[in-house]
């Protein structure tokens, strides 16, 4: 690939990236287009019922840097000379696409004798916001066994593949979750294949996530409250609260104007039951549920939450650069819901005075 062919893939991705999706006529077209620079994992219908969801598209790449046995942390040759994706890998591609994990557990676990793994079976139960505005939900089970590896993994001459089996051993847990990972998502979203060539993998997957389109939902409203209503967005996202609503603020000031023969039954009152009220929530727990809102959110929209919090605080990284959407998204959705929270409890950042 030359040096020109990246620059016009780089220019298609992105461009790509800003195509929303909302007919399957649209749908089709774009799958017809992305398979020119990516692995697109959009299905090939779907029911568009809902005017304000629609389908927007994510990046995910893979390392190619191989090791000797040909593996890195994304990807591991398998048996049959072709590619497979790492769990992390399948994670994150869900995690662009929206899908949440309710539930994982190993459902049977056998040992030998010498407390050595030789089956496991893994359940897993997920779910995804579709484009029609219904919750999808699917579960799957993966395997692990000893026994069948014995007798799969043979060289010509009938002998064991030794260091296969061992190694495959070895990672069972994470094999029969990954196995049953692969499933579920495969059910919820779109077909993934299992194995892959390297000149596939050269090209990034594109994820299908749904998002709403705000504007579809105000087009119907006068143009003038729709200006309130987007300025109104824009004050919640920066942190500015007490802004949004001056109107009511001053209504509620305005309601404890209170005569000084009422100021004094009242502080009469407080002494007698020396009652301290508190308010309804901690500032903590009213974060925890702020961040809360995001996890059901498309992985874009927490994306931008986090990044413009780490500015509005003023945190950046150790050589003072920007943290960016790349390094939020290699985070898992707990980690990245237990940032929200912390930001939202840390102070805003106090630009210096000149």
């Amino acid at each position: 690939m030359t040096q020109t062919d990246v620059k016009i893939n780089k220019a298609a991705l992105i461009k790509l990236t800003d195509v929303r999706i909302n007919d399957n006529t649209s749908l089709s077209t774009f799958v017809d287009n992305a398979k020119a620079v990516t692995i697109p994992l959009f299905p090939e219908t779907v029911q568009f019922t809902d005017s304000a969801l629609k389908y927007g598209a994510a990046i995910v790449s893979v390392n190619l840097n191989l090791d000797q046995y040909g593996s890195n942390k994304d990807v591991y040759k398998n048996e049959s000379g072709g590619y497979c994706l790492h769990l992390s890998k399948i994670n994150e591609i869900a995690q662009q696409s929206g899908v949440q994990i309710t539930d994982s557990r190993i459902l049977e676990r056998k040992v030998d004798e010498r407390g050595r793994v030789t089956f496991i079976e893994h359940q897993v139960k997920g779910r995804m916001r579709s484009v029609d505005g219904s919750i999808k939900e699917d579960v799957a089970t993966g395997k692990y066994d000893y026994f069948r590896d014995l007798e799969k993994y043979v060289k010509k001459d009938g002998t064991a593949i030794t260091g296969m089996i061992n190694s495959r051993r070895s990672h069972a847990e994470a094999l029969a979750e990954s196995n049953a990972k692969t499933r579920l998502f495969n059910k919820l979203v779109a077909k993934l294949p299992s194995s892959f060539t390297l000149d596939e993998l050269k090209k990034p997957f594109l994820i299908p996530y749904v998002i709403e389109d705000k504007n579809e939902l105000l087009k119907d409203l006068p143009k003038e409250t729709q200006q309130k209503i987007k300025e109104e967005v824009a004050r919640k996202r920066m942190g500015l609260m007490d802004d949004i609503y001056p109107g009511q603020k001053k209504v509620v000031e305005e309601a404890q104007v209170i005569t000084a023969d009422e100021n004094e039954q009242m502080h009469q009152v407080s002494e007698a039951n020396i009652i301290d009220e508190k308010p309804l929530f901690t500032p903590e727990e009213k974060a925890h549920i702020d961040a809360e809102t995001y996890r059901d959110a498309p992985q874009k929209e927490r994306t931008e939450k986090i990044v413009t919090l780490y500015k509005l605080k003023g945190i950046r990284n150790k050589d003072n650069s920007e943290i960016t959407a790349t390094q939020v998204e290699k985070a898992s959705i707990d980690k990245q819901i237990e940032a929200i929270e912390k930001l939202l409890l840390t102070p805003d950042a106090v630009e210096d005075l000149p």
